[in-house]
């Protein structure tokens, strides 16, 4: 897909639009509907919603959604994942932003394990996260492109690194997927390899200077699959005052990695649902969040003093 041109503009509040086609102007507003329409179904059918629209109504452009004056974020037109940012009333991962937002003025160095276009790492370098340090690691090369593209187009502030966080350093490995959004290095049956990348272990972020040495950190983990594989290639890094945000897929009834993080890691486990933060007891309580199949649960963890006195103090209320 040709990106070239500049983008459409669209304002995160209000829902304007500008610098449009009447073409371009349509697809964005039907798109907007359907992100709107499907919400109270957890968006089920949205991809295919865009797709159509895009199909219809077509653009070889980006989109540019400007959520502050020092953070906007570009994805294509009629993307089947982004495109929800269209509805104002949309909020990308409500956990992650709510616990983000509290702790914002912690002097924190952020990990962007699976960044995708780079989101959460446009985010927390932006004023209103508290402008901290971020490192976004990416496996996909196209996405990789246009994750580069957003930190360039937001002043540079963020390490931007082509690899995939695995256990290991410097194997060569094959990624998967059909949606950009879904690409893992997780062999799927009968699906061909997308291409091929090199690991990287969180130790080693550490090593090559991508992340200070010392000083508390927040670790994404959103590598489709692998979150396990790459604690375990953070022996090091774990011993530090870091707070890790992970996805708990609703499709796992095992809840793998909140067992890991609490059995193998000595972690305690958070959440935030509505408008409070609350700390995770038996295990078996996940049965009762995660109630859809087809989506991920963001949750958060710790060991570290620092993180556990905010996050107690969140969950006090």
């Amino acid at each position: 897909m040709d990106l070239t041109g500049a983008p459409i503009g669209v304002d995160k509040a209000s829902g304007a639009i500008s610098d449009a086609t009447l073409v371009e102007h349509a697809g964005l507003v039907l798109t907007r509907m359907a992100a709107k329409a499907l919400r109270p179904l957890d968006d089920l059918g949205f991809s295919h919603a865009a797709r159509l629209i895009r199909c219809l109504l077509p653009s070889r452009r980006k989109v540019a959604v400007r959520f502050t004056q020092d953070m906007t974020f570009c994805f294509p037109y009629g993307d089947g994942y982004w495109g929800l940012l269209l509805d104002p009333r949309d909020t990308y991962e409500e956990e992650v932003e709510a616990v983000l937002l509290a702790v914002k003025d912690c002097d924190y160095t952020f990990i962007d394990c699976g960044a995708n276009y780079g989101y959460w790492s446009l985010k927390v370098a932006s004023e209103r996260f508290g402008r901290h340090k971020a490192a976004a690691i990416e496996l996909d090369p196209a996405s990789f492109a246009l994750l580069e593209a957003n930190v360039a187009a937001n002043g540079n502030k963020v390490t931007c690194l082509n690899r995939a966080v695995a256990g290991r350093d410097d194997d060569v490995l094959r990624f998967y997927g059909a949606k950009h959004e879904a690409r893992s290095v997780v062999p799927q049956a009968g699906v061909e390899p997308k291409g091929e990348v090199l690991s990287v272990t969180l130790d080693r972020l550490v090593d090559d200077g991508h992340i200070p040495q010392d000083g508390p950190l927040v670790l994404k983990l959103d590598v489709e699959g692998v979150e396990i594989e790459a604690l375990r290639g953070g022996v090091a890094l774990l011993m530090r005052d870091v707070l890790v945000i992970y996805e708990e897929h609703g499709s796992d009834r095992s809840h793998a990695v909140s067992r890991y993080l609490r059995e193998e890691c000595g972690m305690r486990l958070f959440g935030h649902a509505g408008r409070d933060f609350f700390e995770l007891g038996p295990l078996g309580e996940l049965d009762r969040i995660k109630t859809n199949r087809r989506r991920g649960y963001d949750f958060f963890a710790t060991r570290s003093r620092f993180w556990l006195d905010r996050l107690e103090t969140l969950a006090r209320g």
